[in-house]
């Protein structure tokens, strides 16, 4: 169940679910060898997280990409990581702290050899353990939810390496350094900085998708157009 989970997760993330579309449970319990009631199961999972929608006598569908849920889910992360590292200066050893530290210096090192998915990853793993810091389990609940839901975004602005993510990426060091100096006011502001940066990217990278599979459904309502004319050309 929790590998069905997981790989069901990882599509809808990727968006291999289309936007809007419904998803075929009957093809993926002959895909994946599994009972409707066990696919049903990870199926409410996804949608109690967001990623799919439900709709009564039809069926799971994909969310369709949308630039205010984008936006609205970034202000969450904003509200949930300015207070996890408010506790994180209150709650965090000097010993954890400088383990994050560390752990964000080796990512650095190791950067020019690693791919764009790798990046997203140390990336997302970096804010989980800045939040750790915290102590609080249920903010990190949380933002694992969030996170989930922003990933393809991130993806896309990483992949786009440009002088903006190591801006962002400086700010990594920046924010666990305040940390570390117990430095309230500085730690939030950078961190409201960066957020807000990335919050920006991720509402251009969110329009540029919706323009995208827009055009991807409308080349390929034309080439069916196409195909039906030609069919009716032949049999007249």
């Amino acid at each position: 169940m929790q590998r069905l989970y997981y790989e069901l997760r990882d599509r809808a993330m990727r968006y291999d679910f289309r936007p809007g579309a419904r998803i075929n449970e009957k093809q993926l319990g002959e895909q994946f060898g599994v009972a409707r009631a066990t696919l049903r199961e990870a199926l409410n999972r996804l949608a109690a997280e967001g990623l799919l929608e439900f709709v009564l006598n039809k069926g799971f569908y994909r969310k369709a990409i949308s630039v205010d849920e984008v936006f609205d889910l970034y202000q969450v992360r904003i509200a949930l990581e300015r207070r996890a590292v408010m506790l994180a200066i209150q709650r965090a050893s000097d010993a954890d702290i400088a383990s994050v530290k560390g752990f964000w210096i080796d990512v650095m090192k190791q950067s020019a050899a690693m791919s764009t998915g790798d990046m997203v990853l140390a990336d997302e793993e970096f804010h989980r353990r800045l939040i750790a810091l915290s102590h609080n389990k249920e903010i990190m609940s949380f933002m694992d939810i969030v996170t989930r839901r922003i990933h393809v975004a991130r993806h896309v602005d990483i992949e786009q390496l440009s002088s903006w993510n190591l801006t962002s990426f400086d700010a990594h060091m920046n924010v666990i350094d305040f940390i570390a100096l117990r430095k309230t006011e500085e730690a939030l502001q950078t961190l409201t900085d960066h957020i807000d940066m990335s919050l920006k990217r991720a509402i251009e990278i969110t329009r540029e998708m919706v323009a995208r599979f827009f055009l991807v459904e409308a080349s390929a309502s034309l080439q069916a157009a196409d195909r039906s004319s030609k069919a009716e050309k032949v049999t007249a």
